[in-house]
């Protein structure tokens, strides 16, 4: 966290609106896009997010001096989520590929290889799809993806194994059924 976000979260646990506005304005589209990949409904990834912020607002004034605050607020986000689908909810996950990257292949390949990575993410406990998720497409350090998941560093790592592990069965396991099912057509 930058000397400013510090700065503004101790303003903000103080009380002071605008500094929060201002941390709001900072991750508000990284938390909108992460809940976007976890739930795959623009609208309700929405709503998520704004339940995130409320909660993020109303708990930071509890929060300690050296809090990780971007941390923190994917753990809130990870957990208002996970509530969510807790509720009966089915989560689906968007590919880990970004809208920035171009593939070097053919169109058509690269909208079957997305289709298979959220198949695959799908069929993901959704621990590991979380860890996968923070950790890869969001981009956060082990120690924050640790601190988003509220686990030690030693069991995020032991999550990202598995979950890579598991990840790895499961869309060997899609791709396997898709050259199957090309065999056939032919």
């Amino acid at each position: 966290m930058s000397v400013d976000d510090q700065t503004l979260v101790e303003r903000a646990r103080g009380g002071d609106q605008l500094a929060f506005g201002q941390l709001f304005e900072q991750y508000h589209a990284p938390i909108l896009n992460y809940l976007h990949r976890m739930v795959n409904d623009r609208a309700l990834a929405e709503d998520l997010t704004q339940d995130t912020f409320i909660k993020a607002y109303n708990a930071l004034p509890r929060t300690k001096p050296d809090l990780a605050f971007k941390a923190w607020l994917y753990r809130i986000a990870t957990n208002t989520a996970i509530s969510h689908l807790r509720r009966g909810k089915i989560v689906k996950f968007l590919p880990m590929l970004t809208d920035r990257e171009q593939p070097d292949e053919p169109v058509e390949r690269s909208v079957t290889r997305k289709t298979d990575i959220n198949e695959a993410l799908r069929k993901l406990p959704k621990h590991y799809a979380a860890a996968l998720l923070l950790r890869h497409y969001q981009g956060l350090s082990l120690a924050e993806t640790a601190q988003a998941l509220d686990i030690t560093e030693n069991a995020a790592k032991l999550r990202l194994f598995r979950a890579r592990k598991a990840f790895a069965k499961v869309y060997e396991t899609e791709a396997a059924g898709d050259a199957d099912s090309l065999e056939a057509d032919a």
